[in-house]
């Protein structure tokens, strides 16, 4: 499917066909689906520098999510920033992907919370939750226990 997605790229471009956002969107897709998501991130890039048309804001947070899901912090963080010099603003479901980032990499995310407010994003629920589970200051029972 990998291989007939990309030889339906090449015939468009070969053609002089116009390769839009959606076309990038579903190769970019197609990439994660085959676990490619290193490739699906330099195609999203390529497509941004070269054509200068701005990608879809889903295929930011597909490759974004993929890197969260592995606990991959640095490319989550250059996913956001990538999205910044795209032109969305940081949202909600940006943070919450690179919260999941820093669970699953088990590592304590410092200072994201005055990122958040300096960005205006105020968590709800479910990032709360997902905040208190990377907040490095956070007391729990043993270190009660040794003060």
């Amino acid at each position: 499917m990998l291989q007939k997605g990309k030889d339906l790229v090449k015939r468009m471009a070969d053609n002089g066909c116009q390769i839009g956002p959606l076309t990038w969107d579903a190769l970019v897709k197609l990439y994660v689906d085959a676990g490619e998501v290193e490739k699906a991130d330099s195609i999203l890039q390529k497509a941004f520098q070269q054509n200068q048309v701005k990608p879809l804001f889903s295929s930011f947070m597909t490759v974004m999510e993929q890197y969260s899901k592995r606990g991959d912090i640095h490319n989550s963080e250059k996913m956001l920033h990538r999205m910044r010099q795209a032109g969305y603003v940081a949202g909600l479901r940006q943070f919450q992907s690179l919260v999941q980032a820093y669970i699953n990499a088990k590592t304590p995310a410092y200072g994201i919370r005055d990122r958040m407010r300096a960005d205006n994003i105020f968590p709800n629920k479910a990032l709360a939750a997902q905040l208190t589970q990377v907040d490095a200051f956070r007391r729990t029972a043993v270190s009660y226990l040794l003060d």
